[in-house]
């Protein structure tokens, strides 16, 4: 069962990074990141800054988790059921629930690599800081490495794709990736004044690593419902039907906690909690408040998301059980 769950998910997991719409919504997303220290730079107090940098961040996170996951689970579920390609899985001695089960773990590995990019190039930016003033100096170290790690991996991917015909948004996000990794490890040793520093100087606290960490729980679950959508509803009505989910996620404290909590009608109760709790998975408040986020906490978080993401799987397998691929 195993060799065929992760043949499944390995090739999902390809077909996912050669999709064209990974690779622009990973880059844009990069740029964004780039240029949020520019655009949060006016509250006049550095500190204010940064806390919105921080925050802006982790909402481009969980925005390109939501957007990956769907467009990426419909790319290689709904497209092959509408082409008639999944029966040559099915018709092998390959269940429904493994390969529904397979190619969630593909997608989720995926939007993991451009998830885990993306908060390496998070972390760079809030290393360089909003530099609020004109007579504050950039962080070379961060420039120069950054600069670099885009130049080689820019350098390889053409190279690859010229000579050896390598598909070049996955050769870029091959060599970009692992250097990037190097490039942040370096700059966590290299103070701004090009002085050796402990590695633990900038992010030691790691409560920016917990934030991120909690948010891509989050997207654990949203990259659930696409693959259960994707495998009975077209894309635009898994985009609509996601996004849906996410937004009452976020205001179900409000929408049905409240009424919950007060001992109203029963079906409130039912609703809060069938429907996630996003609000778990953000931490940006406690980040700009300073709040402590203990590790503890984190782990409640993946455990609620792991369960969770099992519940709508298995909802995911009762619908594709009924769904015509003939």
């Amino acid at each position: 069962m195993f060799p065929k769950l992760f043949a499944i998910a390995g090739n999902t997991f390809v077909e996912t990074v050669r999709q064209p719409i990974y690779g622009v919504l990973t880059w844009v997303a990069v740029g964004a990141l780039i240029l949020n220290p520019a655009l949060v730079g006016f509250t006049l107090q550095s500190a204010d800054d940064l806390k919105m940098a921080k925050d802006i961040g982790l909402a481009t996170l969980l925005l390109y988790g939501l957007l990956a996951s769907v467009f990426s689970a419909t790319s290689v579920i709904t497209r092959e059921i509408e082409s008639h390609t999944v029966l040559t899985v099915i018709s092998k001695p390959v269940s429904r629930p493994l390969f529904l089960f397979g190619k969630y773990l593909g997608v989720c590995g995926a939007v993991l690599v451009g998830y885990y990019f993306l908060c390496l190039v998070l972390l760079m930016t809030i290393r360089h800081g909003t530099m609020p003033t004109a007579t504050d100096e950039y962080d070379q170290p961060v420039l120069l490495f950054s600069v670099l790690v885009l130049l080689v991996s820019l350098i390889a991917a053409t190279f690859g794709n010229y000579v050896y015909g390598w598909h070049f948004t996955t050769t870029l996000t091959a060599w970009v990736v692992p250097l990037g990794t190097l490039a942040l490890i370096i700059v966590m040793f290299v103070s701004p004044e090009w002085k050796i520093q402990p590695p633990g100087t900038d992010f030691g606290d790691m409560q920016l690593a917990y934030a991120v960490t909690m948010t891509f729980c989050g997207v654990l679950i949203l990259a659930a419902f696409a693959v259960t959508l994707a495998a009975r509803f077209s894309q635009v009505l898994t985009l609509l039907l996601c996004t849906g989910v996410y937004i009452l996620g976020l205001i179900s404290d409000y929408l049905l906690g409240r009424p919950a909590a007060a001992g109203e009608a029963w079906f409130y109760q039912v609703l809060y909690a069938i429907i996630p709790n996003f609000q778990f998975f953000w931490a940006g408040d406690a980040l700009t408040q300073e709040q402590t986020i203990p590790a503890i906490q984190v782990g409640r978080v993946a455990v609620y998301s792991g369960l969770y993401s099992l519940g709508v799987l298995g909802l995911g397998v009762a619908l594709f059980e009924k769904r015509e691929v003939s």
